[in-house]
């Protein structure tokens, strides 16, 4: 029953949001070209560019995609995908969908709190992927103006909410990654230790 409430509400907020205008796009506060290269004690490196393919699908304003590694060596990839604007056909897409697309077979999913330096603590999903005799362990949640959340119908939610109120859609991704080499839980301490060096950067670069 709530499930069913909780998409009703969805379709209302979609339908008023189609009826306004298309509003405007509302741009990143710097370019992610120029994202923070170095991270507490993870250096990043050159940055990969997606292929067209890609890049026509994600339909994204903008994004970062880069490795960073520490003095360990041990690398963490970071996707940070950002849309103006997500009407017209241009919507986030969710890793849930594209690892598995991807051929890699999820093995445990859940969400867990980041305790930040501020104070506050944000919730990100935690997808354990294998593909063959790799596993990858992988955090991500999404950021609708300021708000940080984990799940794909909270975060269709906010849009449709910050449609109304705001007319604004624009949204982003985040999305950090690692190898599973020494076990679970210290790829996930590790992922967890950058997040909270990161998040702080976000700020600059994010409109709330």
């Amino acid at each position: 029953m709530r499930i069913a409430i909780t998409s009703a509400c969805l379709v209302t907020g979609l339908l008023l949001m189609n009826a306004r205008s298309q509003g405007h796009a509302t741009p990143l506060r710097r370019a992610l070209d120029d994202f923070p290269t170095r991270i507490a004690a993870w250096q990043g490196q050159e940055a990969t560019r997606l292929d067209v393919e890609t890049l026509n699908i994600l339909k994204v304003s903008d994004y970062l995609m880069r490795r960073y590694v520490d003095e360990a060596g041990r690398g963490i990839w970071v996707y940070l995908g950002f849309w103006e604007s997500q009407r017209r056909g241009a919507q986030m897409h969710s890793p849930k969908n594209c690892l598995p697309g991807s051929g890699w077979e999820p093995l445990e999913a859940s969400v867990m709190a980041i305790p930040l330096e501020d104070g506050h603590t944000i919730h990100v999903n935690r997808f354990l992927v294998q593909k063959g005799d790799q596993r990858e362990l992988v955090l991500y949640w999404y950021r609708a103006q300021g708000d940080d959340v984990p799940g794909e119908v909270a975060a269709k939610a906010a849009m449709v909410k910050n449609a109304i109120i705001r007319n604004r859609t624009d949204g982003a991704l985040l999305r950090v990654s690692a190898a599973v080499e020494t076990g679970v839980a210290e790829t996930s301490d590790r992922l967890v230790t950058f997040v909270q060096a990161m998040y702080p950067r976000l700020g600059d670069y994010l409109p709330d």
